[in-house]
C-alpha cells in the first residue's frame, strides 16, 4: 500500500497531465492577428517600387497644379475644392508619404498643413462631420502617431476640438452638416443621416482622447456608443441599424432614431458603422465590452440576411459570398434580399477575417475569404479587370451553404434579353456572365476591395493575395493613368480604341473612359494599400496598429487594447 504523501502526488501529477492534453488538444484562443511571417516573407521590391512611381506621378500632379486644394482634377490640370477647402488631398496624404519614406516631401506637406486655419472658416460652410473626421482628423492623428511630430498637436487639438463641437445638440446626437465653430450656439442634431456618418465617429475621437488625455471626447464616444447600443434592438431587424437614422430623435418613450427606413446594408450609407465596431474594441476593449457586444448582435444579422451565394462562372471551385441589401419592414415580418453588391461593400471581407481572431470566431475568417474571393471575382472577370461601382447577381437557387455550380442554360434563361428589345436599347444587358446587371459601371479609385486583398495576405501569409493585388495594380494603372494623375472610370464594363502618348510615341490601346477626378483617397487608402501588399510585413502590423476607414493608423496602447 502506496503512503498517503505518494498518493497526493501521484494524483496532483495525473490531474496536470490531463490538463495539459486538453489544453494541447483543444482550440486556442489566437494571440495575434498577423500571419506569424518568416524570413522568407521578403519585400516584393519591383512591385512596391512601382506602386511608388504612381503615387509620386498624381502627387507631382498635384503639387504642381492644384498644391492646398481639396483635389486634383487629373486630366485637366484643374483644382477643385470639395470639403471646406482644407487641403483634403494634402491632409490625407500625410501618413502615406510617411510609410514611402517620401521624407522631404512630407517635411513639406507638414508645414503646409501647419497653416490651414480650421476654426477660422469652419463658419463658412456646412463642415462635413463625417468626411471631416476620417479624412481630416484621422490624416493629421496618423501622421502625428507616426512621426511624434509636436508641431501637429497643436493643429490636431484645433481640428478636434472644432469637430467636437457638432455634438453640442440638445441631446447630445451630432450635427453631421453644420457651420461649426466656438462661436456657435446650441445646434441642432439632423433629421436625417447615413447610419455611417453617425456610427462612424468612435476610433477617431476615442484616440484624441488617448493622446491628449482630454476626456471629454472619450465622454462623447461612450455616449455615442450606449445610444447605437439601446437602439440595437429597436430596428426592424434586430442587431442592425437601417441605411438611414434619425440622430434628432432618440430621446422620448418611442424615439424613432432607427424606426424611419427598413432597408439594410455593408454598402454606401452603412459599410464604416459595422467597421468601427470591431476596430474601436481593437482600440479600447480593455477599458469597455460595448463594441464586441454590439458586433456579435451584428454580425449574426449580417451573416443571416445581407450575404448571398451567386450563379457565377470561373469561380474555379472557390467559395464565393457577395454581400447584398435587404428590406424588412416593422408590418410585414419577411426580409425581401436585393442581390446588387457594391465595391464600398468588399472592405466586409477584411472586417470579418480580423473580428475572426479577435473574438476568437474561426468561422468567421472563412466568412471573409468568401467575401473577398467574391470581388476578385468581380475584378477578374469584368472587361477591365476591375470592379464596377454596383451590380446585381443570381442567387444560388438553394441556400445549402455551399458555392453553387454554374449552369449556363439557367443563366441564359434567367438574363435573356426581352422581347421588346431593340439594338440600341439593350446596352444594359451586354455584360460577361454572372453580371446579371451592372446599375453603375463606374470604378472611383476605390480601395475595399484591395483592403481586403491586404488584410487577407497579412493574416494567412499566401501568397496568392499578392498576385491577386498585384493583377488588380496592373489593371486599375493601366486604365486610369492621365497626364496629370489618375482618373476616375465612367465605365469598368465597356472599353474603347484610345490613342495615347508614351514615351514620345503615340500608341494605340483599348482602355475604358475616364472622368476628371481624383478623390483624397487614392492617395490615402487605395495605393497605401498596394504599397503596403508588397512590403515587410512589420511596416503598420495589424498587431500595433489599427487602421481607420480612410487607412490612417492609429497606435494601439498596451493595457487598453482589446486584443
Amino acid at each position: 500500500m502506496l503512503p498517503r504523501k505518494r498518493v497526493k502526488i501521484a494524483i496532483a501529477l495525473f490531474t496536470l497531465l490531463v490538463i495539459l492534453s486538453f489544453l494541447s488538444t483543444s482550440p486556442s484562443k489566437p494571440t495575434r492577428i498577423q500571419h506569424k511571417f518568416t524570413r522568407k516573407a521578403q519585400i516584393q521590391t519591383a512591385r512596391q517600387n512601382a506602386v511608388k512611381r504612381e503615387f509620386l506621378h498624381a502627387w507631382t500632379g498635384y503639387k504642381d497644379h492644384a498644391w492646398m486644394a481639396d483635389g486634383l482634377m487629373p486630366l485637366s490640370g484643374s483644382r477643385k475644392q470639395q470639403f471646406c477647402g482644407w487641403s483634403a488631398t494634402l491632409v490625407d496624404s500625410l501618413d502615406t508619404l510617411y510609410i514611402m519614406g517620401l521624407d522631404d516631401d512630407f517635411d513639406e506637406a507638414v508645414n503646409a498643413t501647419l497653416t490651414i486655419d480650421f476654426t477660422g472658416t469652419a463658419g463658412d460652410c456646412d463642415v462635413n462631420l463625417f468626411e471631416s473626421t476620417i479624412r481630416y482628423l484621422g490624416g493629421l492623428m496618423a501622421a502625428y502617431d507616426l512621426s511624434n511630430d509636436a508641431r501637429l498637436l497643436p493643429k490636431l487639438v484645433e481640428l478636434g476640438d472644432m469637430l467636437h463641437s457638432a455634438f453640442r445638440t440638445a441631446n447630445g446626437m451630432p450635427c453631421t452638416h453644420c457651420k461649426l465653430g466656438a462661436k456657435r450656439g446650441v445646434l441642432m442634431a439632423s433629421n436625417s443621416a447615413p447610419l455611417a456618418d453617425v456610427g462612424s465617429l468612435y476610433l477617431e475621437f476615442a484616440r484624441l482622447s488617448q493622446i491628449t488625455r482630454d476626456e471629454k471626447y472619450m465622454k462623447t464616444v461612450d455616449f455615442l456608443s450606449n445610444t447605437f447600443a439601446r437602439a440595437q434592438d429597436q430596428s426592424s431587424i434586430v442587431g442592425l441599424w437601417p441605411e438611414i437614422v434619425i440622430p434628432s430623435a432618440t430621446d422620448g418613450t418611442d424615439p424613432m432614431f432607427v424606426k424611419a427606413n427598413f432597408r439594410y446594408s455593408l454598402g454606401a450609407l452603412s459599410d464604416s458603422a459595422y467597421e468601427y465596431l470591431v476596430k474601436t474594441h481593437l482600440l479600447l476593449g480593455k477599458t469597455t465590452k460595448i463594441y464586441e457586444s454590439m458586433w456579435k448582435a451584428a454580425s449574426k444579422q449580417i451573416k443571416r440576411h445581407l450575404l448571398f451565394r451567386a450563379f457565377i462562372p470561373h469561380a474555379d471551385k472557390t467559395e464565393v459570398i457577395f454581400p447584398g441589401i435587404v428590406t424588412r419592414s416593422r408590418i410585414v415580418n419577411q426580409t425581401l434580399l436585393e442581390p446588387r453588391t457594391e465595391h464600398l461593400a468588399c472592405f466586409s471581407g477584411g472586417m470579418f477575417a480580423m473580428a475572426s481572431r479577435i473574438f476568437n470566431e474561426p468561422d468567421d475568417f472563412h466568412i471573409g475569404e468568401q467575401i473577398t474571393n467574391g470581388c476578385v471575382w468581380a475584378y477578374r472577370n469584368s472587361p477591365t479587370g476591375i470592379m464596377p461601382e454596383a451590380f446585381t447577381a443570381l442567387p444560388c437557387s438553394d441556400n445549402d451553404g455551399r458555392q453553387c455550380d454554374w449552369n449556363g442554360s439557367y443563366w441564359e434563361q434567367e438574363s435573356r434579353r426581352p422581347a421588346h428589345c431593340q439594338d440600341a436599347d439593350c446596352d444594359q444587358y451586354r455584360f460577361p456572365p454572372g453580371f446579371l446587371q451592372v446599375s453603375d459601371p463606374s470604378y472611383k479609385l476605390r480601395p475595399e476591395a484591395i483592403e481586403s486583398v491586404f488584410v487577407m495576405w497579412r493574416m494567412t501569409g499566401n501568397e496568392h493575395w499578392r498576385e491577386v493585388g498585384w493583377s488588380m495594380f496592373e489593371s486599375i494603372i493601366a486604365h486610369t493613368r492621365s497626364a496629370f494623375g489618375h482618373a476616375a472610370l465612367l465605365s469598368t464594363m465597356e472599353t474603347y480604341d484610345q490613342d495615347r502618348y508614351e514615351k514620345g510615341l503615340m500608341v494605340r490601346k483599348v482602355l475604358a473612359r475616364r472622368q476628371d477626378d481624383m478623390e483624397s483617397f487614392w492617395f490615402a487608402e487605395t495605393l497605401k494599400y498596394f504599397y503596403l501588399l508588397f512590403s515587410e510585413p512589420n511596416l503598420i502590423s495589424l498587431d500595433e496598429w489599427v487602421l481607420n476607414t480612410e487607412a490612417h493608423p492609429f497606435r494601439l496602447t498596451a493595457g487598453i487594447r482589446g486584443f
